[in-house]
């Protein structure tokens, strides 16, 4: 019992300190070499909007994720600048709304500060939902680049990599 409680003790004390490191006013910022918690947690909210924008066709919170001169690189092909990424929104919707029946799933973010901002490798997956039986359709990761603007940290640029069989 002595045991289990010193146990107890020590896991709300670290708690605490993790706590406190991380909510700590002031910080590192990308510019002295290092991200805050502040500036991981900002970059992983641009993993929701372009997932979220993608899966439910919302080409307004998918574009919110890219800054204006980004670059994404699909396969062979390369979109740059705001108004190419919109046209391939409107392509890829093709005058479709609402649920795509796709959801995409990331993990394993790999996030470091760079001499610009930061840069990442991630993991991500698609699921087809559609018909009830999810089934995952590809997978692989991407390559990204994140620069701080006056809206918050955004994709700088973006590679998708896909898992190839064999």
């Amino acid at each position: 019992m002595r045991t289990r409680n010193l146990m107890v003790a020590i896991a709300l004390v670290g708690a605490g300190v993790a706590i406190g490191w991380f909510s700590a006013p002031g910080g590192v910022s990308a510019a002295d070499g290092a991200l805050t918690a502040q500036d991981y947690a900002e970059i992983e909210q641009l993993y929701w909007r372009y997932n979220q924008g993608s899966d439910f066709r919302d080409a307004d919170v998918f574009l919110s994720a890219f800054a204006e001169d980004a670059v994404f690189n699909v396969g062979q092909r390369t979109i740059s600048g705001m108004d190419e990424l919109t046209a391939y929104r409107v392509e890829r919707h093709a005058g479709q709304t609402g649920d795509t029946g796709v959801r995409h799933w990331n993990n394993g973010w790999r996030i470091v500060p760079t001499a610009d901002g930061a840069q990442a490798r991630v993991y991500w997956m698609l699921v087809d939902v559609s018909d009830g039986q999810p089934k995952q359709t590809a997978s692989g990761y991407y390559e990204d680049e994140y620069v701080k603007t006056a809206d918050g940290w955004k994709f700088k640029t973006r590679t998708i990599n896909f898992d190839r069989a064999g």
